[in-house]
C-alpha cells in the first residue's frame, strides 16, 4: 500500500512508521504524501481512536535526505516552493486530525522530523532520543512548521538556542521543557506509546475532536501564510553557495566552510 511508511490498525490505534533505515528513515519526496495519504485512512475510519507515529530501527526520523538535497545542488534547480508546502500540508494533516496523534521518538528526530513531531498532540520520547533542528547545517532556515510550533512549545530565545545553533534537545531537557508526555526507557517507548493511545480507545472521541478543532483554529490561524514564508525562503537559501557547500561537506564527512553567501 505504502512505499516508505509501515501503517497498521490494531486494537482501534493506528500506527504510522517510517520504514527507510538505510537512510535513517530521512523523508523522501514519497514519504509526505504518504503521511497524509495514511492520516486521512484514519479519518475516515470511525473506529480508530489514536494514531501512534515512530521509526523503524534505531531512528524516529532524520529529517530530509540529503542524497535528494544532492541532486537539486547538482542540477541548479534549487528546493521547489511547492515541495515546502507539501510539507505543511502534512504537519497540518497531523494537527487537523480529529484523533489523538503520539509521536513516539526513537533516536533521533531531526530537521522536518522533529517538525512532524512538534505537530503531534503528545511526545514521548526514549532515555536516550534527541530531537535536533538541524536545518542551519544545511544553511537552511527550515520548513514543516518547525520554527512556529518550537517557539510557541518553549519560547523565542530558547528556540534561538537550538535552531541557530544547532544544539540538540536531550529528552532529559525536552522533559524540562515539557515538550514531553513521558520520557521512558528505550526499550519500552513504543509500549509506553501504545498504553497512552489505549486510554483514547475508551475516551469521549467526538469531544476530544472538538477540542483539536478549537485548539487548531485558535493556535494555527495563520499555519497556511507561515507555510507560504517557508517555502519562499527555504527555495532561496536553497540555492546559496552556503547549502552547496553544507551537502557537500555532509557526503563528505567533513565540517562545512560557510562564507555566508
Amino acid at each position: 500500500m505504502f512505499e516508505t511508511i509501515l501503517f497498521t490498525i490494531e486494537d482501534k490505534i493506528a500506527r504510522i512508521t517510517f520504514n527507510r533505515e538505510a537512510s535513517g528513515n530521512a523523508f523522501s519526496e514519497t514519504t509526505y504524501q504518504e503521511v497524509i495519504d495514511a492520516l486521512t485512512k484514519v479519518e475516515q475510519d470511525p473506529d480508530v481512536k489514536a494514531i501512534v507515529i515512530t521509526g523503524a530501527g534505531k531512528y524516529f526520523c532524520a529529517g530530509g535526505d540529503i542524497r535528494q538535497f544532492k541532486d537539486l545542488v547538482a542540477s541548479g534547480e534549487g528546493i521547489p516552493e511547492s515541495g515546502v508546502i507539501k510539507t505543511g500540508e502534512m504537519v497540518a494533516a497531523v494537527r487537523r486530525s480529529s484523533k489523538p496523534v503520539i509521536a513516539a521518538v526513537n533516536g533521533v528526530a531531526a530537521g522536518a522530523g522533529l517538525g512532524l513531531a512538534l505537530a503531534c498532540d503528545f511526545i514521548l520520547m526514549g532515555e536516550n532520543a534527541q530531537l535536533v533542528t538541524a536545518f542551519i547545517q544545511m544553511a537552511f532556515p527550515g520548513d514543516t512548521s518547525l520554527l512556529f510550533n518550537l517557539s510557541q512549545s518553549i519560547g523565542v530565545y530558547r528556540t534561538n538556542r537550538h535552531v541557530m545553533l544547532n544544539e540538540p534537545i536531550t529528552a532529559e531537557l525536552a522533559d524540562h521543557y515539557g515538550l514531553t508526555y513521558q520520557v521512558v526507557a528505550d526499550e519500552g517507548l513504543l509500549a509506553a506509546a501504545l498504553d497512552l493511545a489505549s486510554r483514547f480507545v475508551a475516551s469521549p472521541s467526538v469531544a476530544i475532536a472538538y477540542q483539536k478543532a478549537i485548539m487548531y483554529d485558535l493556535q494555527y490561524p495563520q499555519a497556511l501564510e507561515n507555510n507560504q514564508l517557508e517555502a519562499k525562503y527555504m527555495r532561496k537559501a536553497s540555492l546559496t553557495e552556503d547549502h552547496r557547500e553544507a551537502v557537500n561537506a555532509f557526503l563528505a564527512k567533513r565540517k562545512p566552510q560557510f562564507k555566508g553567501k
